[in-house]
């Protein structure tokens, strides 16, 4: 088995040189021990660029740094030092607008200096990158143990020109051949701080940083324009429900509640006081459970053990838009255990922070109807042809009753979930269904404005990508 791997690799080898001799690589062009063919060639090809190729540790002031390997804790203002993850950050390197979260221990070695550069080391988002800027971010930030800090020497380069080049095709690509894939991804500061950096002359640097930091103004306008038309659906739903804003009522001994309205057993003033409730004064007001079905039985029996089905994990979720974009794949024999739903069903998440960021979506397209997926996910379904599961599904997506769910958190501090008797007793609206049919086309259409606004801005960035890499590259 031995002298096969050592022929194997020999095998490897020649075919490499080969490769090496048929595109004119010099055996100099090699970095460490890397002799796999696609790194080799990608080397090669960064050798012939307009400006000379400098390995990024030639730029920094000190040696990268990885991140604090604390546990986040929630955040609950802006006085707390924010924990940057991975996951706060996005694709096109900004930090997410929400609160975040901290840690009980902050050492001062992990706090954030203005361009710093944040970059992935491992998982899925291996080579995400994100430059923090105090004028920006203003909050007290460290960062986490999952990303790598590179400390960039303004007087050798301009730092924003460094992070711009990790938003460009070639630095994808860089990433594609140098991650080792077995078990997770990953990508070390040693092999990091060998980052091939194109190096043109500064007012050549200044030109790209200026190219970038206009397409992403003018992005960031389409998405701000874009937000503020889905904010803009909650008040619309309020308005056309008649449904009054302002619904605690004070008095000088405390807070007034009608017995009537009293859920299960709590008796606790915070859990009524924080209830924000959909009570119309034009249409009747019903609790959720007299016209949808929370968690219907659901059956697989009578499929085929090797039945394709959907698999939807919390993590498909979209939670700007409440929609499921990528739907993966089981079978019933590898649904045990798993919430259970069918074809035109509302997902809606009991957890926290996902229930919080609006993790919901009605599923479309199952195959055969049928799927399953996380258990931290309630099903909801209409009892009678009278109600849309869509206008049901708005409803709950209210940022208010998002927000009023949390008083009805239970379980564990890490662990916080909405009881299913809480669901069950919220108050909604039913206008009549052409009505409903009405609200659910207005507030799609928003949607599809404020999608097509992202669209947009994302345009913009990527032709000023193409246009660097040109000024760059070729």
């Amino acid at each position: 088995m031995n002298y096969l791997k050592r022929l194997n690799k020999f095998v490897n080898l020649l075919f490499v040189i080969n490769k090496m001799i048929a595109e004119k690589i010099h055996i100099n062009e090699i970095i460490g021990c890397r002799f796999d063919n696609s790194y080799v060639l990608y080397q090669h090809k960064m050798s012939n660029y307009k400006y000379p190729v400098v390995p990024l540790y030639k730029f920094l002031e000190v040696k990268p740094q990885y991140g604090a390997g604390e546990a986040g804790v929630p955040r609950n203002d802006i006085t707390s030092p924010r924990y940057i993850r991975i996951t706060d950050i996005d694709e096109n390197g900004f930090l997410s607008r929400d609160l975040g979260v901290t840690a009980k221990t902050v050492e001062e070695k992990y706090i954030l200096n203005n361009n710093d550069i944040l970059i992935a080391r491992s998982g899925n988002t291996v080579g995400k990158s994100y430059i923090h800027k105090t004028s920006i971010v203003q909050d007290t930030c460290f960062y986490a143990g999952y990303l790598i800090r590179f400390v960039v020497d303004a007087e050798k380069i301009l730092p924003d020109y460094v992070y711009i080049l990790t938003k460009l095709s070639p630095y994808t690509n860089w990433v594609k051949v140098t991650q080792r894939v077995t078990g997770q991804p990953n990508i070390n500061a040693e092999e990091y701080s060998n980052l091939p950096i194109p190096f043109p002359p500064l007012e050549i640097q200044q030109k790209v940083v200026d190219i970038y930091i206009q397409a992403q103004a003018e992005r960031n306008k389409k998405y701000q324009t874009a937000k503020q038309q889905l904010d803009s659906i909650d008040d619309y739903l309020l308005d056309v429900l008649h449904v009054d804003k302002n619904q605690a009522t004070l008095c000088s001994n405390g807070y007034v509640k009608n017995i009537s309205t009293i859920v299960g057993n709590r008796l606790d003033v915070s859990f009524y006081r924080n209830r924000f409730e959909l009570i119309s004064k034009k249409y009747s007001n019903v609790p959720l459970s007299s016209v949808a079905h929370i968690d219907p039985s659901i059956n697989f029996s009578g499929y085929d053990a090797n039945t394709p089905i959907s698999f939807i994990p919390m993590e498909c979720v979209d939670e700007v838009y409440g929609e499921i974009p990528i739907i993966r794949s089981t079978t019933i024999s590898q649904s045990k255990g798993y919430t259970k739903f069918e074809e035109g069903d509302l997902l809606w998440a009991k957890i926290t922070p996902c229930m919080q960021n609006g993790k919901s979506a009605i599923v479309r397209n199952l195959k055969n109807g049928i799927g399953c997926g996380s258990t931290e996910f309630f099903v909801l379904r209409p009892r009678n042809n009278n109600v849309l599961i869509d206008y049901i599904y708005l409803l709950l997506r209210h940022h208010e009753v998002l927000k009023a769910a949390q008083s009805s958190f239970g379980g564990s501090a890490g662990q916080q979930r909405v009881s299913s008797q809480y669901l069950k007793s919220i108050i909604i609206p039913i206008p009549d269904y052409s009505i409903q049919k009405d609200i659910v086309a207005k507030i799609y259409n928003m949607k599809s404005q404020a999608k097509q606004l992202q669209k947009e801005g994302d345009k913009l960035l990527e032709e000023a990508k193409q246009k660097i890499e040109k000024l760059i590259f070729e």
